[in-house]
């Protein structure tokens, strides 16, 4: 029979993790944010490190894309970098209210790889989908994200596959968010990234696909698709890039998000219509910082 103080040092930790989830969803969450009209800014993780995800989630960006796709980071390591970026959130930085939320991009749309992922990421927070080419792929990754539609459900909500394992996963504090199931609908924020000049083609059909939330850009991928990887001063290539901000900006279904190219500013993009933009990422922020502590430090001198 449990002792009595076991029992009160299990009470106490239930009603710490509710604190705490209570208290992350005490403000608005960015999916939320993004759709009332505000913006955000942040880097990308795929340094596959806790201290740098905190440190970076401390500095107060609006979001910390956590990198599963061109980075070592899995279902695995990727749940320590979630808890470092919950940690960092007793760490007020200049976003006040809102901590940096978490935005995992996994590797590909697949189902049983998302569950990994969501069932160990606490809410609020989001997932990118790379490599989308078509309304196909985008309402596959959208199932991936839900579960089966509920009973008490309406009939228009967004049908999925997601398997069910809540009461026992990080995601619902170990079953101690008796709302975590709908919490799943209105605060996990689901992008979809186009890559490819196909895709651009193809981006009106994506757009309307129920439950994707943003249409995210990658431009060095669009430049490379065409044969001009890179070449941001290049006339097609700006061109492509164009036509995926207009086709998103026109679908009028979902909002337009990406990475920062070549000589834009995410204050300009901010004006062209970006809700959402990436700029920095940890692994170039430490070279470029380690070059110019080297250049500071011995003036040019041949190390």
């Amino acid at each position: 029979t449990p002792s009595r103080s076991s029992l009160a040092c299990n009470m106490k930790l239930t009603l710490l993790i509710a604190f705490a989830m209570l208290a992350a969803s005490s403000a608005l969450s960015l999916r939320r944010r993004l759709l009332s009209g505000a913006k955000s800014y942040g880097p990308v993780c795929m340094s596959d490190s806790p201290v740098v995800a905190e440190l970076l989630a401390s500095a107060g960006y609006g979001h910390l894309v956590i990198d599963h796709e061109h980075g070592p980071t899995d279902s695995s390591s990727g749940q320590a970098l979630l808890q470092a970026v919950d940690a960092a959130a007793r760490l007020q930085g200049p976003s006040g209210d809102h901590p940096t939320e978490p935005i995992v991009r996994v590797p590909d749309h697949d189902a049983a790889y998302m569950k990994k992922v969501l069932d160990s990421m606490r809410l609020p927070g989001g997932v990118l989908v790379p490599m989308v080419e078509d309304a196909a792929t985008a309402e596959r990754a959208v199932a991936a994200t839900r579960y089966p539609r509920q009973v008490d459900e309406p009939a228009e909500s967004v049908d999925g596959v997601r398997g069910c394992a809540f009461p026992f996963v990080r995601a619902s504090g170990y079953g101690t968010d008796p709302d975590y199931m709908a919490r799943c609908r209105e605060e996990l924020l689901v992008m979809v990234q186009v890559e490819s000049a196909r895709g651009v083609e193809s981006i009106p059909e994506i757009a309307s696909v129920p439950g994707v939330d943003a249409v995210f850009l990658g431009p060095f991928d669009l430049s490379c698709s065409i044969g001009k990887a890179g070449r941001f001063d290049d006339r097609e290539v700006r061109d492509l890039i164009s036509a995926a901000e207009r086709a998103v900006l026109e679908s009028g279904d979902c909002m337009l998000a990406g990475f920062r190219s070549g000589g834009r500013g995410a204050m300009e993009m901010f004006d062209d219509g970006y809700s959402l933009v990436c700029g920095s990422v940890d692994l170039g922020l430490l070279r470029d910082a380690a070059r110019r502590d080297l250049e500071e430090a011995l003036g040019g001198v041949d190390p």
